[in-house]
């Protein structure tokens, strides 16, 4: 999404005096404007959305300076929340100043009208203080020596544009948008043109305004990679119990979704092992809930979480011992956690953007891990194989090098013999590509519809997403 961002402006100066010992007019005792407010940005890993950002964000107006030399408070600061794995690009600047250059071009003023138009604009006058062009050219003179006087927009090329990667949580929050400087109090032009009561200020700068776009990448640990219907989102409700949409036809998956694994100490893990029930088509289900609604027996689904834990428990090793204890959930310890992302499927062409092209693929980048997801169904899934990967070094070089795993899936469509001849011309091309090297890049067969041979995937996937965080960890150490 693009959001537009803006400083607080900064507040004016204050023209006034103190008193004399004889009552009269003393010393110029005007304070200066509050800095206006500036915008922050920070992550947090408690929102996973760019849904809940505004369009706008403008931080607070500085206060306006007092009497007796006090200067206005600054304006409130805006802190702007994003979920990890943002990426923020500066992509358009607007000033004020340019707008107005703009109208008075449009309006056809001469040079000298410019002039006295930008004083008014910049200077607070006493009505009963006469001004002249000697006095504003004075002033102006002094602010701009000063810094103190509104500068041009500066271009990209002046001024690269804000650029963040917010792949890690934030320690601090980083500055997007700084507030205008406070007006100047009449104090600050004393002894100019023999002025020593000065009866004027100068007004607060309005900072220019931000076009930012975000793009949140998906932080998953596991990416499943696949040409449409190669069954990823039945994969991902077999290991996670996420309630994906499955469907017997192309493009079911419209948008990332990710789904947690779970595996415990005892090498079970969270959606069962080998013991899942059948996943079934989502049309399936709804069909099944609505003649229960009618018949007055339906039951709401359970958490996906408590789901994945019952399941744990009634398929691990000591499953039947535990019915006969009081056994629960807390008796078992978590080895690791890891999460994993169902995308849309890909198409050929996808690194040219055909299809959700670069929007799948974005969303994959960033993944410890990825597993090649194949219908072992067609005719010829190690072809599949090599034009995922095509795709993949198309995109970005060397993002195939992080594939853990070759998936062969719906193995519960095709024969013994016709599985073992297609799985064995898989691993022979598997065995020529770069990131197979010393049996990193493996091959399971399995049926994500009846979580048949989940096992081996989980535990695979499981291991190398621990060996890119430990990696992660050791070089963040360096640093």
């Amino acid at each position: 999404m693009k959001i537009r961002v803006r400083g607080g402006r900064g507040g004016a100066g204050a023209a006034s005096f103190g008193l004399a010992k004889n009552g009269g007019i003393g010393a110029p005792a005007g304070g200066n404007g509050g800095q206006g407010g500036s915008v922050w940005i920070q992550t947090s890993d408690k929102i996973t959305s760019l849904h809940t950002l505004a369009k706008r964000y403008m931080a607070g107006q500085g206060k306006s300076g007092g009497r007796e030399l006090r200067n206005g408070q600054a304006g409130e600061d805006i802190l702007i929340t994003v979920p990890v794995g943002t990426v923020v690009r500066e992509i358009v600047r607007e000033g004020d100043e340019e707008k107005h250059w703009e109208r008075m071009e449009l309006e056809g003023m001469d040079m000298e009208d410019r002039k006295w138009d930008r004083w008014e604009r910049w200077f607070q006058i006493s009505a009963s203080n006469p001004f002249d062009a000697e006095h504003y050219t004075a002033a102006e003179r002094h602010l701009r020596r000063e810094k103190k006087w509104a500068t041009r927009t500066p271009t990209f090329e002046e001024r690269a544009g804000i650029v963040l990667d917010l792949d890690k949580p934030t320690k601090e929050p980083i500055l997007l948008a700084r507030g205008g400087n406070g007006g100047m109090g009449n104090p600050f032009f004393a002894g100019l043109v023999g002025w020593r009561q000065p009866r004027f200020s100068s007004r607060g700068i309005t900072p220019y305004t931000s076009t930012f776009d975000l793009e949140l990448k998906i932080l998953a640990d596991v990416g499943l990679v696949g040409f449409p219907n190669a069954g990823k989102s039945t994969i991902l409700r077999c290991l996670t119990g996420r309630r994906a949409e499955v469907a017997g036809y192309q493009f079911t998956t419209l948008n990332p979704q990710v789904g947690v694994v779970r595996v415990w100490d005892d090498g079970t893990w969270g959606g069962g092992s080998g013991e899942a029930d059948v996943v079934e088509e989502t049309w399936r289900e709804r069909e099944r809930d609505r003649l229960a609604r009618e018949g007055g027996a339906y039951k709401p689904l359970e958490r996906a979480s408590r789901v994945r834990e019952k399941r744990a428990i009634d398929t691990a090793p000591c499953a039947e011992a535990d019915k006969d204890t009081e056994s629960t959930s807390a008796e078992k310890i978590e080895a690791y956690r890891y999460t994993i992302s169902d995308n849309p499927g890909l198409l050929p062409q996808a690194a040219e953007n055909v299809g959700l092209g670069h929007s799948f693929l974005r969303s994959i980048e960033r993944s410890l891990a990825l597993a090649y997801v194949l219908d072992i169904g067609r005719p010829n899934p190690e072809e599949d194989l090599l034009g995922l990967r095509g795709e993949l070094e198309a995109y970005k070089e060397g993002l195939a090098s992080k594939a853990a795993v070759v998936v062969l899936n719906k193995a519960d469509g095709v024969g013994r013999e016709e599985g073992k001849e297609k799985a064995d011309r898989v691993r022979e091309v598997v065995a020529t590509l770069p990131e197979a090297r010393d049996g990193r890049l493996k091959v399971v067969v399995l049926s994500g519809k009846f979580g048949l041979g989940m096992d081996k995937l989980v535990h695979t996937l499981g291991e190398r997403v621990q060996e890119v965080r430990l990696q992660e960890l050791e070089a963040d150490e360096v640093d």
